[in-house]
């Protein structure tokens, strides 16, 4: 019963957010919101599907996984793209030396204590990739002009959230046994797909750690927002 009002309460969290962004192009796997699988109705096609939080990670962190995918989202990925990156807030307020620089290394370590209030605390080894990928984001943005793209192009928040989401489904993700989805893996080009998610291009049963793909609905993806094209998948 908890993990089912978690994952409505995550849902009801990240859904209020995700409206505003729901126009954005999925670029890449780390996207906190959204994806793009495979499209049932036209093979080798692909759909933008929204990112949520399966049922089996219980309230208390669902809804704290789900206010740090807010807030990097917010930080790293919210407002345009240039020369192929996605900007947020925090690559747009770096340009402003020094005091953009330490907006973003206080946004970060604020998004690190949140996850750390997951129950039982982070792993110390997870804390410490946390750590240091705000490091090298700090270090990397104090190069002017040219740090602040690879700043932006690094996304420290992202990937701590990423880091977040790999502890929640190792620590509660039900041991089912062989994944029912082990069986579409068979014949992949396992480098293909390994682009294809680094694109944001997943097959439809197999999802990032601690994630569960949602349909937009046929009328609503039409009607607002198109269907991305991204080409064939990779089988």
């Amino acid at each position: 019963m908890a993990a089912a009002v978690g994952k409505f309460a995550a849902q009801k969290l990240l859904n209020k957010h995700m409206k505003q962004y729901e126009g954005k192009k999925v670029e890449q796997g780390d996207d906190p919101y959204f994806a793009l699988i495979e499209d049932p109705k036209r093979p080798g096609k692909t759909k933008k599907v929204k990112k949520q939080i399966p049922a089996y990670i219980p309230e208390h962190d669902a809804l704290i996984l789900a206010s740090c995918k807010r807030r990097a989202y917010r930080l790293d990925m919210c407002l345009f793209n240039f020369l192929g990156i996605r900007f947020g807030w925090e690559a747009v307020i770096g340009l402003i030396p020094f005091a953009g620089d330490a907006f973003g290394l206080a946004m970060a370590y604020l998004i690190l204590q949140k996850c750390s209030k997951v129950e039982g605390g982070l792993p110390s080894n997870v804390r410490m990739w946390m750590v240091i990928n705000i490091i090298l984001d700090f270090v990397v943005g104090l190069v002017p002009f040219l740090g602040d793209l690879a700043d932006a192009a690094f996304k420290c928040n992202t990937k701590n959230v990423a880091l977040l989401e790999k502890h929640l489904d190792a620590k509660y993700k039900p041991d089912l046994g062989p994944r029912r989805d082990d069986r579409d893996l068979v014949g992949v080009d396992k480098e293909k797909r390994r682009k294809n998610r680094q694109s944001g291009i997943f097959m439809p049963n197999d999802p990032p750690p601690a994630t569960t793909f949602e349909d937009f609905s046929d009328e609503e993806e039409e009607r607002r927002y198109g269907r991305q094209e991204t080409g064939r998948v990779a089988r």
